[in-house]
């Protein structure tokens, strides 16, 4: 942060509420020129919601908000951008059908003469930011052939073409690679030089060493703490953020697991080479890889999600999964990285997304026994810790750890003994990772077997009993012992150095 640096934006006792319940409550803060901003909280702590205000999509309730010291109050995100604020979405805002460039360039293209589209210009600009980003992907490149992580690059890309003075990154590492996380962090530091003012959302803490100038922490809506960042620690950041110490280290045990649940064998396609391994009953075995290395279409592959040759055994007994369907009956569940497109159908209630795989066990011939229902769902609300209004509430308005609560939810009660999780955490604070650690232990206490693919290695270290490492569609190496899962070797065998 510039020596004597200015305020940008400030904000004076703002507050917000939906369906009368108080999601902000008198928010003060000061946002420098030249400040990486820090921002954090557990999920629905309000600071997506305090984001959205700053970037046009809300309106404040009450309060008053101060930009370039002039009063503000953008009607809509295009006032807020026109202005010079710019907001870069934990959920993608790309159009699938449309080119990166088009994508980068939507809504402020750049015109020769004030009429004609200056494609040259535009497919320049594109080019350089996708060098300077160091991204393998072309300006013509359609938005739906390119991965969640180059879909969230594109975001990034064109929030620094829009030369904001102001840009707000919600969660923008939480699906990328760890290479993509410290390009970004360069480009990060590249602004702060020129005097771009950031606010960065992150549950990730570690990430906050390399770019943070300060960290504000809201709890229930409330500011409870703002920090220069080298004057406090995570300890305090976390306690800040939910009241109480979380010792992570708890969930670490020696691998004593040797009872076969599951087992395949030269599992193949396109992107995978001759794959076998097994997975033990009451064992958590992850799967470490970069972007790219396969881990996913390895379990889709084995979920018959996409086809594949190689032989599959559960129980000892060979299966034929060729379908999810297949799996389902084979009692093997998937939690996908994207829970909102593939987990949840999210117009639906939390009721109704549990209940719907198994809605025959509730039909008593001619009715429909909803009294039974709603004791299963109220059961798995308490147990699970999910937090809503009610069981009727819609699944798109819980915050994301809730949301993954309820997929679990859905999957316990299908009766499954085989889970897959793909980035079980992603994108979920640190209190509702902790809850969602403590349901993956007792799933396996209780004789459960878990797949996880993590991209956190911390997440890995702390929850795997084995790691399987893979690059480029191959499983490199199998670790067993407890002390040397850890980072260094993870990254050695993942980058293949």
């Amino acid at each position: 942060m510039a020596l004597n640096s200015k305020a940008i934006l400030e904000l004076h006792n703002v507050r917000k509420s939906f369906f009368g319940v108080d999601i902000l409550k008198n928010i003060n803060l000061t946002i420098n020129e030249g400040e990486v901003h820090c921002l954090v909280g557990e999920n629905g702590a309000g600071k997506s919601t305090l984001c959205k205000i700053i970037a046009g999509i809300y309106s404040r309730d009450s309060g008053e908000i101060t930009y370039k010291n002039t009063y503000y109050l953008p009607k809509t995100v295009k006032e807020a951008q026109t202005l010079g604020i710019g907001f870069i979405h934990q959920e993608l805002m790309l159009v699938p059908q449309l080119t990166v460039l088009e994508n980068i360039f939507l809504g402020s293209e750049k015109k020769r003469a004030g009429m004609l589209m200056d494609w040259h210009d535009m497919r320049e600009k594109t080019q350089k930011i996708i060098n300077e980003l160091e991204l393998d992907i072309h300006p013509d490149d359609l938005i739906s052939n390119l991965s969640v992580a180059q879909q969230q690059m594109v975001e990034i890309a064109k929030a620094i073409l829009g030369q904001y003075k102001v840009i707000i990154f919600d969660e923008p590492t939480s699906s990328i690679s760890r290479k993509n996380t410290q390009t970004l962090f360069k480009i990060i530091r590249q602004l702060k030089e020129k005097n771009v003012a950031m606010i960065y959302i992150s549950h990730r803490l570690e990430e906050f060493e390399y770019i943070a100038d300060k960290v504000t922490v809201l709890r229930d809506g409330e500011i409870t703490g703002t920090i220069p960042y080298q004057e406090t620690s995570t300890e305090e950041i976390v306690k800040l953020m939910v009241g109480r110490d979380i010792d992570f280290s708890k969930y670490q045990r020696e691998n004593r697991f040797h009872e076969e649940k599951l087992r395949v064998e030269n599992i193949s396609n396109k992107k995978l080479k001759q794959i076998s391994f097994q997975l033990n009953k009451g064992e958590i075995l992850g799967f470490a890889g970069l972007v790219g290395a396969g881990r996913t279409e390895l379990l889709r592959a084995i979920y018959g999600a996409d086809g594949a040759t190689g032989d599959i055994f559960i129980d000892n007994k060979k299966v034929d999964i060729f379908s999810p369907e297949d799996a389902v009956k084979n009692k093997i569940g998937f939690i996908t990285e994207d829970r909102k497109s593939q987990g949840l159908i999210l117009g639906l209630s939390i009721r109704e997304n549990i209940t719907l795989p198994i809605l025959k066990r509730f039909w008593k011939k001619i009715y429909l026994d909803k009294k039974s229902e709603r004791q299963l769902v109220e059961k798995n609300r308490e147990q699970l810790k999910i937090v809503s209004r009610d069981q009727e509430q819609e699944t798109k308005t819980l915050s994301g750890g809730n949301q993954q609560k309820v997929i679990i939810a859905r999957w316990l009660e299908s009766g499954v003994n085989i889970l897959f999780f793909d980035e079980p955490t992603r994108g979920i604070d640190i209190g509702a990772k902790s809850e969602i650690y403590d349901l993956m232990r007792k799933f396996v206490e209780q004789d459960g077997s878990i797949i996880m693919v993590s991209s956190d290695l911390p997440e890995l270290i702390t929850m795997s009993d084995r790691v399987i490492v893979m690059r480029n569609g191959e499983k490199i190496e199998e670790i067993t012992k407890r002390d040397e899962i850890n980072e260094e070797n993870l990254m050695h065998l993942m980058i293949g150095v």
